[in-house]
């Protein structure tokens, strides 16, 4: 095998590590705040990048304007989920949470087919240049996608531990009813929480359009990848499930260059699973 062809697949795998650590973040915050399995937030993803696709394609749009429209529509759609679902199943089993999202996953899909059908859409980069570096020529739309995502990542980061309403986010997990006595207030924390989910997933569904396209049923692609990654991470845990993240999509690109891309999916999928019989409780997580 070819160094420059290990050295593409390896580069690519960090790319997709950051853009599928975006999209995990959501799934972390939701659970973390609320305890809530979102089995829609795969659906959620991919109505990020349906949007992009439209307004790019039929209403001609500029790319880097598609993007923050594309989050903002997805985090109003999370807050409108957030207020119908998510509330109203926070207190309850678990598995009432988990057939609500499925509910809600299947009617955003079907949803989404109904109105744009179901051939997939591609996007154009909005960058065609290609970078030359130790042999490998990479396309600079994903670099730049990757570094956006690490600012999403940074961004998130600063604000859980700088901000007035971060503080609150990550009190309310520790101790929910001392925190609504000392005045936190919780369904307010709980919209924000939401909103931050949708707004990242959405522009991660936008970021990943030119490199992936847009397909109704894209979703079901990264929902099992983020699940695992963020299991593996420890449930809640943000910084493990952006290590996670990464780590898995340099195991699929080392896969890659020796299997199609549908079995080093599999291959990297199920290598991150044997971690779950030595960590039970995910690798940064607490027992």
């Amino acid at each position: 095998m070819a160094f420059d062809q290990i050295l593409f697949e390896l580069v690519n795998g960090v790319v997709w590590g950051l853009i599928l650590s975006v999209i995990a973040l959501g799934l972390c915050l939701i659970y973390g705040l609320m305890g809530i399995i979102n089995l829609a937030h795969g659906s959620l993803y991919m109505v990020g990048a349906m949007c992009a696709a439209y307004l790019i394609n039929r209403a001609g749009l500029d790319f880097w304007l598609v993007l923050p429209l594309a989050a903002l529509c997805v985090g109003l759609l999370t807050l409108a989920l957030n207020t119908a679902i998510f509330e109203r199943v926070l207190s309850r089993d678990p598995a009432i949470g988990l057939l609500a999202t499925a509910g809600v996953f299947l009617t955003l899909d079907n949803m989404v087919l109904a109105i744009a059908g179901g051939d997939p859409q591609s996007v154009l980069p909005p960058v065609f240049e290609v970078v030359e570096f130790a042999g490998v020529y990479y396309p600079v739309y994903r670099l730049v996608a990757a570094g956006l995502a690490l600012l999403v990542l940074v961004a998130v980061a600063l604000f859980l531990r700088f901000t007035k309403y971060g503080l609150w986010m990550r009190a309310v997990p520790q101790a929910r009813d001392l925190a609504a006595v000392t005045g936190v207030p919780i369904r307010r924390v709980n919209a924000v929480t939401a909103a931050i989910a949708g707004l990242t997933v959405g522009l991660a569904g936008a970021l990943a359009t030119p490199i992936s396209g847009a397909h109704f049923q894209m979703g079901l692609s990264v929902i099992a990848a983020c699940f695992i990654v963020v299991v593996i991470g420890g449930m809640g845990n943000l910084v493990g499930a952006v290590v996670v993240a990464v780590a898995f999509g340099l195991i699929r690109g080392l896969y890659s260059t020796l299997l199609s891309p549908t079995w080093s999916e599999v291959a990297a999928l199920s290598t991150l699973l044997c971690v779950v019989y030595f960590k039970p409780n995910g690798i940064f997580g607490r027992r």
